[in-house]
């Protein structure tokens, strides 16, 4: 079966087929990370756990959570289940200070991020015939290979440009008839704003879907992006830890939530004070077991994202995988705020319904909102952040160009000191 083949039969599992490969999945991952990792071994042995005891989904949360602290504490191939010999690359985990998190793949590992790589691009209905440009860096970060690998796969147009460069991007949209672009959430709105200055209408390009991710973004942004570029905006998530951008699943063309591939992760949603996992519906951290990662699979890995399970059933798609919300953030981005607690995203929703793109939220004595727009929208934007995120911040209207932009992620919280 090729690799096309078998990401189209992965996306189609039924219900009952996805529950039979995972408990036997994760019973074989428990048992591997046992005995070939040092690491988890002891982990395990520390916990009183009996590997031959974890025998379904529900047997989960007997076993130890796994926090980065850990991999960064066992660098540089200290959690490792194999031989140096059996390690054909190695990634970076992005926007990590301090120790580096260094990930392993092996053959078998870079083969399924190809894999999965290439449900996203099947649901999304890209093909050979597509003119793909990966604009996302190409380096330790994760960023571009899983784009690259999916695309070389089909034997499409790829244009692997590598981050920066906006005016050179733009000239080879026109020149080569880009129809698929992969970036980061935000840049596409400096790809826009760029063009602007250019006298280029991207609508008037071919450009007809664009995978976007690597940073939370939110639905009225993804409506600003959409209408610059004439052209459909899917998210795509992933973190290095599970194996790079598109692994851990994708959203449908419903566009309800993110689907996670199930045959070779386990989400779990949990309280992340307590640890203890929470209702379907509520909101928490997302902690995710890889079940087919050969050189490094992390149990119970803590990744700080924040979302909820949406739903176990099919989706109107035809998808059986379960669905989650679209990421909102990262526990570490949360801000307490005179007891109340936001994301940057929640900001990002209120400035975006008022049309604004760029913005920076500093946290210090108190809340500032810097954002590039005109004076007369700081009232009506103050009563909607008072409304309906329950906080009055200071709001600063700057000229055009005034926040740095980014070719990467783009920073949208600033901290100078503790917010009251």
């Amino acid at each position: 079966m090729s690799l096309i083949e078998a990401a189209k039969k992965g996306v189609h599992m039924t219900r009952k087929e996805i529950e039979e490969v995972r408990d036997r999945k994760l019973r074989a991952v428990v048992k591997y990370a046992f005995w070939k990792s040092p690491f988890y071994r002891r982990k395990f042995k520390e916990s009183g756990v009996d590997v031959d005891k974890i025998k379904s989904v529900e047997d989960l949360q007997k076993l130890p959570l796994t926090v980065k602290q850990e991999l960064r504490e066992n660098y540089p191939l200290g959690m490792c289940c194999v031989s140096k010999d059996e390690i054909v690359r190695v990634q970076m985990s992005g926007g990590t200070t301090g120790q580096p998190v260094i990930i392993p793949y092996t053959r078998g590992d870079v083969e399924r991020w190809k894999e999965l790589m290439l449900r996203a691009f099947y649901i999304a209905g890209i093909t050979s015939k597509d003119v793909i440009q990966i604009t996302p860096a190409f380096g330790l970060w994760n960023g571009g290979f899983g784009f690259h690998f999916a695309a070389d796969a089909i034997d499409a147009f790829v244009i692997p440009l590598g981050a920066g460069n906006t005016r050179n991007q733009i000239k080879f949209m026109k020149d080569f008839g880009t129809t698929v672009l992969c970036a980061t959430a935000s840049y596409p709105l400096r790809i826009a704003e760029v063009a602007e200055e250019m006298g280029v209408d991207l609508r008037e390009l071919p450009i007809s879907k664009l995978l976007l991710g690597a940073e939370p973004w939110t639905e009225e942004m993804r409506k600003h992006i959409e209408e610059s570029f004439g052209a459909r905006a899917y998210d795509i998530p992933g973190l290095t830890e599970m194996g790079g951008v598109g692994t851990t699943g994708f959203e449908c063309r419903e566009r309800k939530g993110l689907h996670v591939w199930e045959d070779h992760y386990i989400v779990e949603v949990i309280d992340p004070e307590t640890g203890e996992v929470v209702d379907d519906g509520e909101e928490g951290e997302i902690v995710y077991t890889s079940l087919t990662r050969e050189a490094m699979p992390l149990i119970r890995y803590r990744s700080g994202e924040v979302s909820a399970v949406i739903s176990r059933e099919e989706c109107e798609c035809g998808i059986e995988h379960m669905t989650i919300k679209r990421i909102r953030g990262r526990t570490d981005d949360m801000v307490i705020y005179k007891g109340v607690k936001f994301y940057p995203a929640d900001v990002e929703a209120i400035l975006a319904s008022h049309g604004v793109k760029y913005y920076q939220i500093e946290v210090g004595n108190g809340i500032v909102v810097k954002f590039e727009g005109e004076e007369e929208l700081i009232s009506p934007i103050l009563k909607d952040i008072k409304e309906f995120l329950g906080f009055k911040p200071k709001l600063v209207a700057l000229k055009p160009g005034s926040i740095e932009r980014s070719k990467g992620k783009a920073k949208r919280l600033v901290r100078v000191g503790d917010a009251a």
